[in-house]
């Protein structure tokens, strides 16, 4: 019983963290697709500065949830890893961040959207509605991450298309899961 408390617990306190890191890709994903002119080098600077955000709210989401055992290693992992990464990209000379972020954010992508398939697996035994949509929007995901890093400096204005489509397919994933965290948190209140 007390790990079923502190699985809502978590599930609870904690599912607001996926929706606002969904609404940063968003809202990063729809201002690439609608400012494909804007200066690279303040979009790279406005990525570190949300990825130390959201590296932050994963450490805290998997620290919140350490105690409930379901996939926060890997969590804490991203987390860690995001805020790093986006220190490190603010240390770095103008001259190099656009050329840095052109390839990091692909592979940013790709990492997370691996990471977020892995979370939807482990909610699998919920929905497997909500399993079946959210693997194939990380599915797309990571093919659009792919073809992104394939081709970055030719593709020219389908550079920006692959990087908002990506960023906008993981946030609505991430807008997804935190809703689904808590109607499982709803769902857990109800039965126990």
């Amino acid at each position: 019983m007390d790990s079923y408390l502190t699985f809502r617990t978590g599930l609870k306190r904690f599912a607001w963290l996926p929706v606002i890191t969904g609404l940063i890709c968003i809202g990063l994903g729809v201002w690439c697709l609608f400012s494909p002119a804007a200066s690279l080098e303040i979009f790279a600077y406005v990525f570190a500065g949300c990825l130390c955000a959201a590296g932050l709210m994963n450490i805290f989401l998997a620290l919140g949830n350490a105690s409930v055992g379901w996939s926060w290693g890997w969590t804490l992992a991203l987390g860690i890893l995001e805020t790093v990464c986006g220190i490190w990209l603010f240390t770095l000379p103008p001259a190099v961040i656009t050329s840095a972020f052109i390839f990091f954010i692909a592979i940013w992508i790709i990492v997370a959207a691996i990471n977020a398939l892995c979370e939807s697996f482990v909610l699998s035994a919920h929905s497997i509605a909500w399993t079946v949509f959210s693997v194939l929007l990380l599915l797309a995901t990571i093919v659009l991450a792919f073809m992104f890093i394939t081709n970055p400096i030719t593709g020219g204005i389908a550079v920006w298309l692959w990087i908002g489509l990506s960023l906008i397919f993981f946030g609505c994933y991430r807008l997804g899961f935190g809703i689904r965290m808590k109607q499982y948190a709803r769902r857990y209140t109800r039965r126990y």
